[in-house]
């Protein structure tokens, strides 16, 4: 399966779980590529009506993983700009990671829900989603479960 890995990462912490899960995607048979959002200047959490420098095209892929910071407790603003301008994900199986410095419950399952259904409203079938808090004792291991859950997520002979 042919996956596209499109992340948003502003201190390097989201773009290196999105490294970990595309070399996981690789290992299990797929054809992964990293792709990256990039604002035009260096946007702060709260930034509305962000202009964007690359914009990776979605058609190239049968499936897609997007990838993004939580922001004030909602997805980060460069990548809730990109899924904005996504015209379709119609029949695309789609991913959503979410790293974060808080819990879950202050955040992540929001920002996940939202991203979901952003993806849904665009015709994607979403087939799993996972989080990443940053402060946690056990980041590593947590890094590992979500990157094996998510990689499974896509099976190589659908």
């Amino acid at each position: 399966m042919n996956i596209g890995i499109i992340v948003y990462s502003r201190t390097g912490h989201t773009l290196s779980v999105a490294v970990k899960l595309e070399q996981a995607l690789s290992a299990a048979g797929h054809v992964a590529k990293l792709e990256q959002v990039e604002p035009v200047e260096p946007v702060r959490p709260g930034a509305t009506d962000v202009q964007l420098e690359t914009a990776p095209d979605v058609d190239a892929y049968d499936a897609l993983v997007f990838c993004s910071p939580v922001w004030g407790g909602t997805l980060a603003s460069p990548m809730a700009s990109y899924l904005e301008q996504v015209t379709s994900l119609q029949g695309k199986r789609v991913v959503c990671l979410v790293t974060q410095l808080f819990p879950p419950a202050l955040g992540g399952n929001q920002t996940l829900a939202q991203m979901k259904d952003i993806c849904e409203s665009k015709g994607a079938i979403v087939c799993g989603s996972g989080d990443v808090n940053w402060l946690r004792l056990r980041r590593g291991q947590k890094i590992a479960e979500v990157v094996d859950s998510l990689s499974q997520a896509f099976h190589a002979d659908e």
